[in-house]
């Protein structure tokens, strides 16, 4: 369905909060009761565990509107369909005819809890997630239920019509892991799984199309936005698999059923779906250890590049036990990732793996990695490369990522000593690879920085000066604290300034809303510098350059990763101030760097 960034990114930060460690709540509406307790996935190591709850469903429905016509019997229709596009995708992935449960009354009629809101249409706007769900948590819980510890998809009559043109209100998304989650999808009297197949005009996606074709996008929408309920991220059908259309977690929304309208392949569940879904608890039921953090180590990986694939081979020592491991290839000129190709292998019990990667593109792509347990939880790991224009990969970063990470997290805990053996080793072990030799010296240095120098103290033949070995008067940053030459260590690996895939040495961490204050004492002429969004960060910002309170420079908003450059005269300058701000949309993720910032007499 249509993607908007900050609804999904409030997704994101709801779902951070839900508990992950509250008893699970098993009481029931009255009258209500689970589904059959789905059987466990063949194929894979399964912990024992208990039955699963199942999908609840919620119906929202603004102060100012009411209930549409049929919509208990329609999403009845509607849930069970997409429930059988899951137990047949499942079963296509070699998992068995498994699938999610639904609550059901004794007739077995679909349970639909009527929400009804307390503000008018026009309050539940796109970025509404936590407004709309707020309500939907409050309504519930005073059933027993506590959605927080549930999978639950909110219907909402937020979809409103003038003529034969339709306009989306409120939030369409979707987010959660293996034990619980949200999906917000919207309810309109032409949504019916029963005319996914029609071709009678009527509906609207865009434009106007016909009712069946309005089903593909909705009732599609459905099974995508509750896929990102489960956990499950973006992928894309590999080339081999456009006979089978397009997969659900890619576009495959848009083609849902279109092959009973005869107008294509349709959607499938990719194989990389249907195995981080194999264990989860909607699916395989209530998994002993279900929410314990699991940890996974990689060890012996090497990297080939044969037949026009990328040959990765090693060993994955993870508790619980892995059983397989999904992996998303993300090319990077495509900002979003739903261009991420997908691709599988199996874990053997042994830990030994052996995954394949084709279709190289062109240019800088991010490999990511969910080595998937017994319990329903996964370990991620990413790894930047670059593929040349003859589409042979660099993978010599596959060989060198990891042990370069555990350099950095020794670094991040302050042993000196520990980082200095490991750097070492690197540097012997990778002594023709200029990136690896580069980022050891960097640690190197970062171990022993040197003491920040007042601008008067350069020397008038110094005629340029990094930025980053100066004293400033004032610095902020918006999310953790000023740092120079190098990043917040939020993830593994993570600390050098990278942009576009391009490592710099010297830079300032800008995290926006940020602030540099220099005094030059009016004796520099020029401010250079590149600038960009960090590296694995996907936040929006404005670089902005100002002298004596006026402003000489502001960029257009960033939301690439392609480092830029500035060049501004500040001559007769007292007062420079190095700025970055938010880009409109929120603060989340707005990881601003300068790279390799200087003066210039």
């Amino acid at each position: 369905m249509p993607n908007n960034e900050r609804s999904k990114q409030d997704v994101r930060r709801l779902e951070r909060q839900m508990s992950h460690r509250a008893l699970i709540v098993f009481a029931m509406v009255a009258s209500c009761v689970s589904a059959a307790t789905p059987e466990p996935a063949p194929g894979g190591p399964a912990l024992p565990g208990g039955p699963a709850l199942p999908v609840r469903v919620a119906y929202f429905v603004p102060s100012d509107r009411q209930p549409l016509a049929g919509y208990a019997e329609r999403l009845d229709r509607v849930m069970t369909e997409v429930q059988r596009f899951y137990r047949e995708g499942m079963a296509a992935a070699g998992y068995g005819p498994l699938t999610f449960g639904l609550e059901r009354d004794e007739q077995k009629r679909l349970c639909v809890h009527r929400v009804q809101g307390k503000q008018p249409l026009q309050t539940y706007g796109r970025n509404a997630v936590g407004l709309v769900r707020d309500e939907v948590k409050a309504a519930l819980a005073a059933k027993g239920v506590n959605i927080d510890q549930e999978t639950i998809v909110i219907f909402e009559v937020l979809l409103t019509w003038e003529g034969d043109k339709a306009t989306e209100i409120g939030p369409y998304c979707g987010g959660g892991d293996h034990l619980h989650g949200t999906a917000w999808v919207y309810d309109d009297e032409r949504l019916d799984a029963a005319l996914l197949g029609s071709k009678d005009s009527g509906g609207y996606y865009g434009r106007p199309c016909s009712i069946g074709e309005f089903n593909s996008h909705y009732v599609g929408g459905v099974a995508h936005e509750l896929g990102h309920a489960f956990g499950l991220p973006h992928d894309c059908q590999r080339e081999a698999d456009r006979g089978r259309g397009l997969s659900l977690m890619g576009g495959g929304n848009h083609t849902y059923g279109q092959e009973k309208r005869g107008e294509g392949p349709g959607t499938f569940l990719s194989q990389a779906s249907a195995m981080l879904l194999a264990n989860a608890r909607p699916f395989a039921g209530d998994r002993e250890g279900a929410k314990t953090t699991p940890s996974c180590r990689l060890s012996d990986l090497e990297a080939q590049f044969a037949d026009g694939k990328i040959v990765l081979t090693g060993a994955a020592s993870a508790q619980p036990p892995a059983f397989g491991i999904a992996a998303f290839n993300d090319w990077a000129k495509i900002p979003d990732d739903y261009d991420a190709v997908s691709w599988t292998c199996k874990v053997s019990e042994d830990g030994r793996f052996r995954l394949e990667v084709g279709e190289m593109r062109p240019g800088l792509s991010q490999l990511r990695l969910r080595v998937c347990h017994a319990n329903g939880t996964s370990s991620g790991f990413a790894f930047d490369y670059v593929v040349d224009e003859q589409k042979k990969p660099d993978v010599e970063v596959f060989r060198y990522r990891l042990p370069l990470d555990e350099a950095v997290e020794a670094y991040a805990a302050g042993d000196r000593q520990r980082t200095e053996s490991l750097v070492a080793g690197l540097q012997k072990r990778f002594p023709e690879v200029k990136e690896v030799q580069r980022k050891a010296a960097q640690l190197l240095a970062l171990l022993r920085p040197a003491s920040p120098e007042a601008l008067a103290d350069i020397k008038p033949e110094e005629t340029s000066v990094s930025i980053s070995r100066l004293t400033f008067r004032k610095a902020s940053v918006g999310w953790g604290q000023p740092l120079r030459d190098q990043v917040v260590i939020e993830r593994p690996g993570q600390c050098f300034l990278q942009v576009g895939g391009q490592f710099f040495e010297s830079g300032l961490y800008a995290h926006a809303p940020s602030r540099y204050e220099l005094g030059l004492n009016r004796a520099w002429k020029r401010f250079r510098s590149s600038y960009g969004l960090q590296d694995n960060h996907g936040g929006s910002v404005v670089f902005v350059v100002k002298g004596d309170d006026k402003e000489l420079f502001r960029s257009p908003v960033v939301k690439d990763h392609k480092p830029q450059d500035v060049d501004v005269n500040i001559a007769g300058v007292d007062r420079l101030e190095l700025v970055v701000e938010d880009g409109g949309d929120g603060t989340r993720s707005d990881w601003g760097v300068w790279l390799a910032p200087r003066l210039e007499r």
